[in-house]
């Protein structure tokens, strides 16, 4: 028996108090609103007198709130403070320093007592009835030398103390740059939840007045790696695992549809505190940039103004208020598509190229304003390659048509169908420049396959047409060059051809408040 007692005696000895006598779970307050629902490294966790029971095991701790409707949020604690215990570690033999410096049992560590979070957590609100829908455009990442960042902390215990210390550089010694990445398609998962993008299968639902678009880009990035060592001796022996979070800046741009910049800002965000185990930090560095990402898509859409944009429709008023404009009927027009290749003409910017037609011989030209909406280094070339400046008349943003004007008279041009009746199955011609400019004048036959409505005011003509880049703009004619509509749009996707659209030809008179006489 006294064998037995000498034996228990030092072994009480060797581990110390404060691994014997703290308890194998410590009580834990997480102070956070009563709608949050809590959990540890993701599951429920038992309550004692209000507060968690959070097992001592050295292990990292990530706890995690959620409340329906908002995002969740994410803090990891881990076992730092010696326990008051420990003391009672140079009893009963004396005062013994060795016992209080070696008591590294599991249970001699204590978590924090009281931990904060999700008491003022973010949303994303759902999509209201008449505002815009909202689609990440393009997300990507330019990072220069100076803007890669890392913290590292071997000890929770460095990481409390130490927190706000300066922000190492990182040894990158190159610029990164990617273009779109997979976060367009996280960040547009979280806007689908919340209705800003439409779920339905139809094709022609997108419009100026109904959609917006967000460019994205991340300018500034700070790892920060908190390992959860348990001795002074640094090695992965001692380790189990840590944390990682990430801070993030990121430049937002939102885009009218036709994809101009409209409004900018820069957010600075935090991610939550994730917990890893060892050779997994890639995965956890992945969800921490994807998590602040969120963050900062919140912030971006629960600015002031990109709330006003959600819900404006001042280009409605704009061109409601547009008054008759008149312009002068040529005194003889294109009879046959010989002739009405001459009226096709080349609208070219720094940007790119697209189609149009002469609508009056001393000049005015038809449009889509998609082609001359950057108006930098607007020309337009003729079929005998010609080239004149141009003058922007009038656009409509809404309807996507435009009126021009080159200084020129005695010019071949087209006359416009007024009728409203559009004969399905007739055949069509497209005139246009597709692809590229050395193609221009192209003709592609085709028949008017259906016509589409598509809102109370507005129809589309769908055809079979052969209709490429470049062709917007141009016209749709029967075999007498008689004009029935504009070349707008064409489906684009593997596997789908011969799906192309037009505004009608008559909605050109009432969209553009235009008279030709």
């Amino acid at each position: 028996m006294k064998k037995i007692f000498f034996c228990l005696a030092i072994l009480f000895l060797l581990s110390g108090c404060a691994s014997i006598l703290n308890g194998k779970y410590q009580e834990v307050t997480i102070l956070t609103n009563d709608q949050n629902k809590v959990y540890i490294n993701g599951e429920s966790v038992q309550m004692v007198n209000g507060k968690y029971l959070i097992k001592r095991d050295r292990n990292t701790k990530e706890i995690s709130v959620k409340r329906n409707g908002y995002k969740d949020e994410n803090v990891t604690i881990m076992q730092y403070k010696k326990s008051p215990l420990f003391i009672f570690s140079c009893f009963p033999f004396g005062i013994l320093v060795y016992p209080m410096l070696y008591d590294n049992g599991k249970n001699a560590w204590d978590y924090d007592e009281k931990i904060n979070i999700g008491e003022n957590m973010k949303n994303l609100p759902p999509k209201e009835m008449n505002s815009k829908e909202v689609r990440i455009n393009n997300f990507s990442i330019d990072l220069k030398e100076d803007s890669i960042k890392y913290r590292y902390f071997p000890t929770y215990k460095s990481f409390k103390k130490n927190e706000k210390d300066k922000v190492e550089k990182s040894e990158e010694n190159e610029r990164i740059k990617i273009g779109n990445t997979i976060f367009s398609d996280l960040l547009n998962t979280l806007l689908k939840e919340k209705g800003y993008i439409d779920t339905t299968k139809k094709i022609l639902k997108d419009s100026y007045l109904d959609n917006l678009l967000i460019d994205a880009v991340i300018t500034d990035y700070t790892l920060h790696y908190v390992d959860n060592y348990y001795s002074v001796y640094y090695d992965n022996s001692n380790s189990n695992g840590g944390m990682i979070y990430v801070d993030l800046t990121i430049n937002w741009k939102a885009l009218d549809y036709y994809k101009k910049p409209i409004y900018s800002i820069s957010t600075k965000v935090k991610s939550g505190q994730f917990a890893f185990q060892r050779d997994h930090e890639t995965d956890i560095v992945y969800k921490a940039i994807k998590d602040a990402m969120e963050y900062g898509l919140i912030d971006f859409m629960n600015s002031k103004n990109v709330n006003q944009l959600l819900n404006d429709k001042s280009q409605q008023k704009i061109e409601e208020s547009f008054e008759e404009f008149i312009i002068p009927k040529s005194d003889k027009y294109a009879v046959n598509l010989s002739e009405a290749v001459k009226s096709s003409v080349t609208i070219k910017s720094n940007v790119g190229h697209g189609s149009g037609f002469l609508i009056s011989d001393n000049g005015f030209i038809l449009t889509n304003y998609h082609v001359i909406s950057d108006t930098s280094g607007l020309k337009v070339i003729m079929y005998n390659d010609k080239v004149y400046d141009v003058k922007i008349i009038r656009f409509s943003k809404i309807y996507d048509l435009a009126l021009l004007k080159i200084e020129d008279k005695g010019l071949v041009s087209l006359e416009i169908s007024e009728s409203p009746n559009i004969n399905i199955a007739s055949e069509i011609y497209a005139i246009g420049t597709p692809l590229a400019e050395d193609l221009s004048q192209t003709i592609s036959k085709g028949i008017i396959s259906a016509v589409r409505k598509i809102s109370e005011t507005s129809k589309l003509i769908q055809t079979d047409a052969g209709v490429n880049a470049g062709n917007s703009g141009g016209a749709i004619v029967n075999k007498n060059g008689l004009v029935l509509g504009i070349v707008s749009s064409k489906l684009k996707a593997f596997g789908i051809e011969g799906v192309a659209f037009g505004i009608p030809a008559f909605e050109i008179f009432d969209k553009l408040k235009i008279n030709i006489r």
